[in-house]
């Protein structure tokens, strides 16, 4: 009996299989500047909407966060991360499991949860550290978009637009997200690769509002010509798209 006791005791469990790790790929992210569909480039001096001429010098901005969702996958690619494209686009590598994904889904700027974070506890060299230039001491919060160059309201003008515009957006109120249908497979057998283009000419105009830099062409966060950046926001990202 003891001995049926102890045989019964020392009977292990099964062991449980541990199911497989899903399988990943490398995904080629490419943030691309354009101007009316064409390559953007910042030597050019563009005839913009509202009968403006406009040379842009500087192009800067956070996207946060960005995922992908699918029937078969999702993925969040970044919290946040910083693009620079007045030179052209730029590229980032991502690890994603394989699947199909059908929509893409993006914040330009920071949501407040990040906008607030202590910059203190953040390493400097990080997107979001201080070494990124975008962040306002004044106002211990971020700039979202650096938006600058120089501009004129003669359309028929000759070399350098005179007049410097800078419109910096930030602040909660200014944060957007989008969403974007996609068909994107990622096959273990090679890289995905998905393009983010900005469209700089629609920083200017959606076909309704226009941004009429004669009108106020600087906005650093200022509360009492907040109008500036809320429609410098709602701009740019409708500016945004994929191929």
């Amino acid at each position: 009996m003891a001995l049926m006791v102890l045989g019964v005791a020392c009977r292990r469990d099964p062991s449980v299989p541990v199911p497989p790790p899903h399988p990943s790929t490398v995904l080629k992210l490419t943030v691309k500047p354009l101007w009316n569909g064409a390559a953007f480039n910042k030597e050019v001096v563009y005839s913009a909407a509202g009968s403006q001429r406009a040379k842009i010098t500087l192009v800067k901005f956070f996207l946060s966060p960005l995922e992908i969702t699918g029937d078969s996958a999702a993925s969040s690619l970044i919290d946040a991360d910083l693009f620079d494209v007045t030179n052209g686009p730029q590229y980032r590598l991502y690890t994603v499991p394989t699947g199909t994904y059908s929509s893409l889904n993006l914040g330009l700027g920071l949501p407040p949860a990040l906008n607030h974070r202590d910059i203190a506890t953040i390493p400097p060299n990080a997107p979001t550290g201080n070494n990124s230039g975008m962040y306002w001491s004044w106002a211990t919060l971020y700039r979202f978009m650096l938006f600058e160059g120089k501009f004129d309201s003669i359309p028929n003008g000759q070399g350098d637009p005179p007049y410097n515009f800078s419109i910096h957006t930030g602040l909660d109120t200014c944060y957007r997200t989008r969403s974007f249908p996609i068909h994107l497979v990622a096959d273990a057998a090679d890289t995905a690769r998905l393009t983010i283009t900005v469209d700089i000419a629609r920083f200017f105009s959606n076909g309704t509002e226009v941004l009429q830099l004669s009108q106020g062409a600087m906005w650093h966060g200022e509360v009492d010509e907040l109008i500036i950046g809320l429609k410098a926001a709602d701009l740019q990202v409708a500016a945004l798209g994929t191929p």
